[in-house]
């Protein structure tokens, strides 16, 4: 295997997504989150189903992204008798085109994809995030993906919110998050900002509306009274 190989499009997308993907849980897990709280208070049956979920997730990613999708052979296979539900269903006289890329006949649903250069039976179409084609082959494969994908982004999703956000647990925002109120960090990522990490920075000479101490306010011309 040559050197530069390795850095190849495919490698490199398939790498990144799993640094990615294991980079984003680990921080789930150590910062202050739902998953840390558990795992505290040795609650591991939810951490472990997050895991689980995020294993089996990357798992799906490498297996549609390394499976073969269904690519048309150049030298035809020897088929089985057609059937008589077969033959009454779809007529024998359909003839099959050749590809004007890899000059193979395509059965029918086959399409030439021209970043794989080859021709895929049932050809849905060409995935950039897993660097290869959804076909014949891996479309079940690809579409459990998506749906075990999504399960792990929704929960990442509430578990990284805050709870005095109103998407996550009432309460588990202590110590103060940035989304809190009470927290110096809240006036920088309240909206319109859409950064979390910025600190609150007011004027100076000026406090924050949240952490102004109430002042008593008096009207001109009323006396005021003493207790």
């Amino acid at each position: 295997m040559a050197p530069w190989a390795l850095l190849s499009p495919g490698v490199l997308v398939r790498t990144g997504h799993t640094v990615l993907t294991w980079g984003i849980t680990l921080v789930l897990f150590l910062h202050d989150t739902a998953l840390r709280q558990w795992e505290e208070q040795g609650e591991l049956l939810l951490p472990l189903i997050f895991l689980l979920l995020v294993l089996g997730s990357l798992l799906l990613y490498l297996a549609v992204s390394l499976m073969d999708p269904g690519y048309v052979n150049v030298q035809p296979q020897p088929q089985e008798e057609a059937k008589e539900e077969q033959t009454a269903m779809v007529p024998q006289t359909i003839p099959l085109r050749r590809c004007r890329y890899c000059l193979v006949l395509q059965p029918l649903r086959a399409r030439h994809c021209r970043e794989c250069r080859r021709c895929v039976r049932r050809y849905d179409h060409h995935c950039p995030w897993m660097e290869n084609c959804v076909g014949e082959r891996n479309h079940p494969l690809f579409v459990a993906y998506l749906a075990l994908q999504l399960v792990v982004l929704l929960w990442g999703l509430y578990l990284a919110c805050p709870g005095d956000c109103g998407c996550g647990q009432v309460g588990s925002c202590s110590p103060p998050s940035c989304c809190c109120p009470s927290s110096r960090w809240w006036p920088a990522c309240s909206w319109p900002h859409t950064s979390t990490w910025w600190a609150a920075t007011p004027p100076p000479g000026s406090s924050s509306p949240l952490t102004a101490s109430p002042t008593s306010v008096s009207v001109p011309g009323t006396p005021s009274t003493a207790a």
